[in-house]
């Protein structure tokens, strides 16, 4: 029997090829670029780590899970520079964009490609996936625990959810969103303790990364390991309110598109006008940029919050695409209600954080890729367009040495 390849293999194929170019050509593009921000941070710590002098450090705010997997990748490979650092770094990023592809397959198979490809060249991830930087394997992580949990693998999602507690502790937040995604997909409205006794068992894992994390918590007198006079735990909303900005801009054409259904729901919910307006005084009062890292001249996150809180006139200007961005996800649909979830875990996820950064934002924003419905190929071909244009100015920015993301 002659073998014929199905179509969609070839196109898996295709993709799959053009994948591997372009991260090929990211690497090469980025791999000679100078040491970056934390770079300067956790390239020592690797290399310590390699090197046996200090397994554990105690100068990094978070587990070193990342940087023993480095050093173990490193010591495999017998290799010790820093551009092997980076590769190896691009390297596992490939394998994040891989279950990422893999998730959105189960999630909806007829978006898988175009989801993926929107998580690929996304301008904040992009640069991310060949620098030293703990964010993408944090990730990398996180789609494990879910996609084994959508193929009903609980013990093994939970596994996966103990590991990314080792590369950032607050994790521990995406566990307890994956854990009750599940039980509202499969077990919901089951309350009562006879039924509860029959799948409480399949969460062990995710109960027993709880205890880890409180038993961790109470031996290291805080969840934050070192630098904890800039690292620490506090109720802010400034990262709420960046991430709001920073998604007005890199959805636009999704946000354009639902410009029509943004009316129609303020016409039918005219108590948004209110809750706008008190999000506006929230913004007002409490968004700031005092903490000392958002200081940092050469950031773009700096020069971003600079220009969002020189005057109340930048105030008010700059919260309109914050207003919009939540208009906007009101009336963007997902694929499933369970996905609703993920909401309310985005703002938990970013309200303890104290300093804002680009890089909290990684994880929603990759996650609302990966739940919302499929956009139309004009919409598809408008954001590419505007996200490729955006990659090669940060990445001409960083090779000059003015801004780093």
């Amino acid at each position: 029997m002659k073998f014929e390849p199905s179509k969609d293999n070839q196109t898996i194929a295709f993709w799959g090829t053009l994948v591997v170019l372009v991260f090929i050509s990211g690497f090469f593009l980025m791999k000679n670029i100078a040491m970056s921000a934390d770079e300067t941070v956790h390239a020592p710590i690797i290399s310590d780590i390699l090197g046996g002098t200090n397994l554990f450090p105690t100068h990094c705010p978070y587990l070193p899970g990342y940087h023993w997997s480095m050093a173990l990748l490193m010591k495999l490979c017998h290799v010790s520079d820093f551009i092997s650092m980076r590769t190896l770094t691009a390297l596992l990023s490939f394998l994040c964009f891989v279950i990422f592809f893999m998730l959105a397959n189960k999630v909806d198979r007829d978006s898988a490609i175009q989801k993926s490809l929107l998580f690929l060249f996304f301008p904040l991830f992009f640069p991310f996936f060949f620098l030293v930087y703990t964010d993408i394997y944090s990730m990398f992580y996180v789609f494990l625990a879910l996609w084994a949990a959508l193929n009903k693998r609980l013990w093994l999602s939970g596994m996966f959810g103990i590991l990314s507690l080792f590369v950032r502790q607050n994790n521990i937040i995406w566990l307890a969103f994956i854990g009750l995604l599940v039980y509202f997909q499969n077990y919901y409205p089951q309350y009562r303790w006879r039924d509860i006794k029959r799948w409480m068992p399949k969460f062990f894992f995710f109960f027993l990364a709880a205890i880890l994390l409180v038993a961790f918590a109470i031996l290291n007198k805080g969840l934050i390991i070192g630098d904890k006079a800039h690292h620490f735990l506090t109720l802010t909303c400034g990262n709420i309110f960046f991430s709001l900005f920073l998604f007005f801009f890199f959805f636009l054409p999704l946000n354009l598109r639902n410009f029509p259904k943004i009316v129609a729901f303020l016409k039918q919910n005219k108590i948004m006008w209110l809750i706008l307006i008190e999000l506006f005084l929230v913004y007002y009062l409490f968004f700031n940029a005092d903490h000392p890292y958002n200081r940092f001249g050469r950031f773009i996150r700096t020069w971003i919050m600079f220009m969002m809180t020189a005057s109340l006139f930048n105030r008010f200007l700059t919260f309109l695409p914050i207003a919009y961005a939540v208009l906007s996800l009101c009336v963007t649909r997902l694929h499933r209600p369970s996905f609703y979830l993920f909401y309310p875990f985005a703002i938990l996820f970013l309200l303890p954080l104290s300093f804002v950064e680009i890089r909290y934002s990684f994880i929603p924003f990759s996650l609302f890729l990966l739940f919302k419905e499929k956009d139309s190929e004009r919409i598809i071909l408008m954001t590419h367009a505007i996200n490729i244009v955006v990659i090669g100015c940060l990445i001409f920015l960083m090779w000059d040495g003015s801004f780093f993301p």
